[in-house]
């Protein structure tokens, strides 16, 4: 009875030790992938801020809409402008 009962305890402890090993093992994949996943974010991160001040650069040296649309009512009235001197000249 008792070479049993200590039989049945041995495999009891033999279950809940690879128990707890599998449940270590899990824990520390899961570990390593929440790393994975941190170290793959902060690398978007630095992306992103990248991005974001190249973003800024450009913008500080983009011609202001007013200006843009001044330059382009000035290009399409250089075709009325050119037959306008043409036509003074030919007289």
């Amino acid at each position: 009875m008792k070479k049993a009962s200590r039989l049945g305890f041995i495999g009891l402890l033999a279950i809940v030790s690879v128990s707890a090993v599998a449940i270590l093992l899990s824990q520390r994949q899961q570990a390593t992938l929440l790393r994975i996943e941190r170290d793959t974010m902060r690398l978007e991160l630095s992306d992103l801020e990248r991005l974001r001040a190249e973003n800024g650069r450009l913008r500080a040296q983009q011609i202001p809409a007013a200006d843009l649309e001044t330059l382009r009512a000035d290009h399409a009235a250089l075709p009325r402008l050119r037959a306008e001197l043409e036509a003074m000249q030919s007289h």
